[in-house]
This record gives structure tokens, sequence and C-alpha cells, in this order.
């Protein structure tokens, strides 16, 4: 395949870094585990008591909620009274003193994901940065863009169903499916902004993606080693007809995480997270260092999610599938697009089936 016709090999790979900071957690005083909150009764201060069932120096406050760990009788007297165990000294507030606050659902903050192009991003623009010209406006606009698109920065994804655990070296063909579509709905709304035509989903390119995934697995390949495997991309394009001589099908993140399993909502996080790196040119670890302009210098990976690059075949549309390898604690993330001009071409395409 000549070069010349194709230019969206692409020489570097984001390394996504939600998930890659490794944290020193402090020793913390462990506590007892809440098991729900009671109010104290009336208008007045009440007793409280000790384990042992005797009066304590301590008072509970009027109508004041109190989280308790445990329950029992205490014996007081020749009686037994219903008691909450409640505050770190282990005192207990009598059940008579008191009523049962009712659980409340905790509030979620979901939120639909969404990628906003911001003022200034344009294909013109884009273009002179992939060309290695950015301008300081299209910088300033990038910036903005890793700001203003905050979905990595929220904890509990779109909806309730992103609740569910996943594995994400083995993922059900209907959450590979899942998160295929929820990467190609963001590279389409941007691309819509821009007034490219849409990406479309391919089964074969799927197909194609979960190959190159096996490539870097078996070996003992990854996004840490600072560049496509070239040569596991080429064997599994040849596998499934397509005559391709070099890296023009993938664009990559990834994290590393020790966790096997992660909500899907974590998962998304992830991949809306690593294509912000790629359409702003952002070069950094994590989201903590998005104001840091001199991290903003690589936009090989958008001009390929925007067919903008200077060629003949700017202002095209690819078909896309998605797929994820694991290799030691390392995810690497495989956003796979093959050019339609590809597929529809006898000489690069030998019996590769959309």
């Amino acid at each position: 395949m000549k070069q010349k016709l194709i230019v969206t090999l692409l020489t570097s790979v984001c390394l996504m870094g939600t998930a890659s900071v490794i944290h020193e957690t402090t020793p913390q005083t462990v506590q007892a585990a809440v098991k729900g909150k009671v109010q104290v009764k009336g208008t007045k201060k009440v007793r409280l008591y000790t384990n042992k069932g005797k009066k304590s120096k301590y008072y509970a406050v009027a109508k004041r909620e109190y989280s308790y760990s445990a329950k029992k009788y205490l014996k007081l007297g020749k009686k037994k009274y219903l008691a909450y165990k409640i505050g770190n000294n282990s005192q207990w507030l009598l059940a008579k003193n008191a009523k049962l606050v009712k659980k409340t659902a905790a509030t979620q903050n979901y939120a639909t994901a969404t990628m906003k192009m911001p003022s200034g991003y344009t294909k013109a623009n884009l273009l002179q940065a992939y060309k290695g010209k950015p301008s300081a406006s299209f910088i300033q606009a990038c910036m903005k863009g890793m700001e203003q698109n905050n979905f990595s920065r929220v904890s509990s994804g779109e909806s309730k169903a992103d609740q569910k655990m996943i594995n994400p070296a083995d993922l059900s063909a209907s959450e590979q499916k899942e998160l295929a579509e929820f990467s190609l709905r963001l590279i389409n709304s941007a691309r819509s902004q821009l007034g490219l035509k849409p990406w479309v989903y391919s089964s074969g390119v799927e197909s194609l993606a979960n190959s190159i995934a096996q490539e870097y697995e078996q070996n003992g390949k990854s996004i840490k080693d600072g560049d496509h495997y070239v040569a596991g991309i080429v064997r599994a394009c040849k596998k499934h007809g397509l005559e391709l001589n070099d890296n023009y099908v993938e664009d990559m993140a990834g994290f590393s995480t020790n966790k096997k399993i992660m909500s899907m909502a974590e998962m998304k996080r992830n991949i809306y997270f690593g294509l912000k790196q790629m359409i702003f040119g952002f070069a950094g670890a994590g989201e903590n260092q998005r104001n840091d302009k001199s991290l903003y210098r690589e936009w090989e990976h958008a001009g390929d999610l925007f067919n903008t690059q200077g060629s003949r075949h700017d202002g095209d549309y690819n078909y896309y599938g998605f797929s994820i390898s694991k290799t030691g604690n390392i995810y690497s993330m495989h956003f796979i697009s093959v050019p339609s001009f590809v597929v529809n071409s006898s000489e690069y395409n030998k019996n590769f089936k959309i």
C-alpha cells in the first residue's frame, strides 16, 4: 500500500492517566460500620447509658440525629430496654427516647456524556496543528475543550444501568458493543459540529479490533510501549482481508489499574478521557494537569478522528469498532477505524466484510 494515499498513521499514543495514579494513604481511625440513624424525641436532652446499663455523664441533644452502629437490650434494674449504640465513646440511647430515621437513596450524579467543540476549534486550525504549527488561539480552544467536557469528572455514569460491574479484559458481546457505540456517539457528535460525515459502526471492524487486541495480548504489547504494535496490526488486517502494510487503522489510549472488575461508568469515563486527550491534543496523565498549557502538543490523533490531514481524502468517513486489551495492569483501548475509500478499493480490500 502506498503511504502517500493514506496519511492516517499515528506515530504517538496517549497513555491515559485517570486510573494510573498510585495514591498513598495515611492511617485512619477505624470506626464501626453505621447501621442507621435515630433522632431524639421531645424537646429536652435525654440521658445516655454505658454498655453495662449504668447512667452515663453524657446526654443526647433533643431532636438531633445520631448514627448508630449497634442495638441491643440493656438491663436497667430489673427491666430490659432496647437501646442504640451512638458516638465514638460507646454510649447507648434508649429506643423509647428516639425514633428511627428512614433511609433515603443516595443522590446519583448521572449525566449524559457529550463532547462540545469549543469556539476556535475548526478544521483549518486543526490542520495547522496536525502539521505541527498550532496557533496560540487553537491551544486555548483545546484547553477550554478539556475543561468544559467534564464527563470524566462525573462519578455516577450516564444512568443507573452504568453501575453494573464488568471485566474490561473479558467483555460480553453486548458490553463491548455498548462501549463501541458510546465512543462512536462522542466521535460523531464532535464530527457533526465540525461539519463532517459520521463514522459508521461495523461488526467487521469490531472483529478486526478484537484481533488487534489479541495480537497485543499474545505478544505482551501495550500502550505503555510508547508506540503502536505495527507488526500485530498488519497481521490482523491481512487476516481480515485488508492488504495494508502499516498502521492505518488504530488510534489508542489506555490506563493502568490493578482492578480486574469495574463499573460500566468507570470504563466509560476512561474512554471519554482518552477521546478528550486525542481530540484536544492533551499529553498529560490526568484531569488535574489539564490547565498546564505545555501539555497540549499532539494532534495527529485528532487529524485521524476528524479525517483532516491535508490529503485528498480529507472529509471522508471511516467504519468503526472498539476493543480493549490487557497486559499486566495496563489496559489498552483500541479505537479501530477503516477508511471508507479503503473498504471500496479492490487494491486494499481483498476480502474484508464490513
